[in-house]
């Protein structure tokens, strides 16, 4: 009697690549924040759990929401200039080089620095004369 029941349940099981095209396919991405960039600095992500430092790859986008506003003139809307796939898990940097991330991460370890983030959000104390 148990026979006939082990048959079906064999059946119906997936491999392997069946389970991990569901998993892909499950993963999504959330804005978790937009930061103001220091031109020619690298972005760099320390992961504490893993004692782990990396650099972000950034994309450059090239995609502009034209609207139009009250007068009839095309108005550009959310420009991506840069974008950059990032762990919510890590601390997130800007650098010169890897040997400057490392001296700032050692820092931060150290005690000698309070927050390792060093990323200006918009509208923090940013006055356009």
């Amino acid at each position: 009697m148990l026979e006939p029941l082990l048959k079906e349940t064999s059946d119906k099981t997936t491999s392997k690549p069946e389970m991990e095209n569901v998993e892909r396919e499950k993963q999504e991405y959330k804005l978790i924040g937009t930061f103001l960039r220091t031109r020619g600095l690298k972005l760099y992500a320390y992961n504490s759990l893993k004692n782990l430092l990396t650099e972000v790859d950034i994309t450059h986008g090239d995609t502009i929401h034209l609207i139009p506003d009250e007068n009839g003139k095309l108005r550009a809307v959310d420009l991506e200039l840069e974008k950059a796939t990032v762990d919510s898990r890590d601390i997130h940097f800007e650098a010169l080089n890897w040997k400057n991330a490392e001296k700032r991460l050692k820092k931060f370890k150290q005690g000698e620095i309070k927050e390792l983030c060093n990323l200006k959000e918009p509208g923090d104390g940013i006055n356009f004369y």
